[in-house]
């Protein structure tokens, strides 16, 4: 699959907006999504393969120095990261593996790294965080599932009235349908 010039799902470092002062569900996600489709089609965004690609030029003093400032904390001290994952069920030693949680890293001075993690047909959430910066970490979690749930709700088809069948035609076969049994 090639991916030249896209990012994809690669590991990316990259910062985007938070929108807690939007109240409608839908419109949190589309700020997300815009905001994030645009630092990806920026190239604000470096993918993993090319900071990796820096340690043959740069020096190692150089390299640590941008680290640092990379997840400085007076820029940001919350992590997300999103991992999508396998979409079929995977086995080991002929037991179907139940739930894959993921763990997020977190760096010195942050307060809060979310790791999410498809799989199977499931979403998971990993929280960790400094204890002295956010003892609530449960309350977090509850916040966390009550958006989830309410974008789940929000992104339901609308419910078609009463007696129409979708894609029946006049004849009532299916539109497209052959008439061949």
């Amino acid at each position: 699959e090639a991916e030249h010039g896209d990012l994809g799902n690669r590991i990316a470092a990259m910062r985007g907006p938070l929108p807690v002062y939007a109240n409608d569900p839908r419109e949190r996600l589309r700020i997300v999504r815009d905001s994030m489709e645009g630092v990806k089609q920026s190239k604000q965004a470096l993918g993993a393969e090319a900071i990796a690609s820096l340690q043959d030029f740069a020096p190692p003093t150089l390299l640590a120095q941008a680290s640092r400032v990379n997840f400085s904390t007076r820029l940001f001290n919350l992590i997300v990261t999103n991992v999508p994952g396998p979409q079929f069920p995977l086995y080991m030693l002929g037991r179907e593996l139940q739930q894959i949680v993921p763990i997020a890293f977190l760096p010195e001075n942050h307060a809060l790294a979310i790791a999410i993690m498809s799989y199977n047909g499931n979403l998971d959430f990993g929280l960790l965080a400094d204890y002295d910066a956010m003892p609530d970490l449960d309350e977090v979690a509850s916040y966390i599932e009550d958006a989830v749930t309410e974008l789940l709700e929000v992104s339901k088809p609308p419910k078609r009235p009463a007696g129409k069948k979708a894609g029946a035609g006049s004849n009532g076969r299916a539109a497209g349908a052959s008439p061949r049994a």
